[in-house]
């Protein structure tokens, strides 16, 4: 089952890093509708997909921005 996730044998979910939330001067948590109203430097692109992120990027997940860590397995 392992194999199917990505991973050939740690488990699914220590495949990747859970999504870290993006947040201003203030602490709170920078909100959107698309990936495009997130924050982000010159090094960090937006993701361009929801699946098999190979370079850490910037999304917006759940009207919140948050970037993405490749999988690690």
């Amino acid at each position: 089952m392992a194999g199917l996730a990505g991973c050939n044998s740690t488990p699914p979910e220590g495949c990747a890093p859970e999504p870290q939330e993006l947040l201003d001067s203030e602490g709170h948590v920078y909100r959107c509708i698309a990936s495009e109203d997130c924050p982000r430097t010159s090094r960090l692109t937006l993701c361009v997909s929801d699946t098999d992120v190979l370079d850490e990027c910037i999304r917006c997940l759940e009207t919140k921005c948050v970037r993405v860590f490749p999988e690690v397995c």
